[in-house]
Parts: structure tokens; sequence; C-alpha cells
């Protein structure tokens, strides 16, 4: 009887939870954070492949842009 109380338990929760996500996801805040999150991934990615750059010489510092296909000075 315990057991089947507690699946239920289990399975109301997991359900609202996966509601609650899916609501969640719905909200424009929610979806430009989303649609942020890979930019900004790059962005954080960038500056770190950079670092050593900066130390050794601040003026030729390799660029991620190269790779850029839209890049005007990569055409």
């Amino acid at each position: 009887m315990t057991e089947r109380v507690t699946h239920r338990r289990k399975f109301v929760a997991y359900a609202a939870m996966a509601v609650f996500v899916l609501v969640a996801l719905r909200t424009p805040a929610v979806q430009g954070i989303i649609a942020e999150t890979p930019v900004e991934f790059v962005t954080v990615t960038e500056r770190i492949v950079r670092i050593p750059c900066w130390l050794v010489d601040r003026e030729r510092c390799f660029s991620l842009d190269r790779f850029d296909p839209t890049c005007p000075q990569c055409i």
C-alpha cells in the first residue's frame, strides 16, 4: 500500500515539474536567455583563447573572427 502511494506521489511530483518547465519555457524572458546563451559561450571562449596571446604580445592577437564566414575582413 505505501509503495503505491510513494509511486503516485513521485509521479505527481514529476508531472508537476514537467508542466512547470514547459510553462517556463514559453515565457519570452526564458526564450531570450536560451537564445543568448550560445552567443555568451562563444564570447567567453574567445576571451579565454586570447589570454595567452595577450600575455605574450597584445598587438598580434589571435581572433576567432577569421572562422566567421560573414566577417568582412576575412573575405
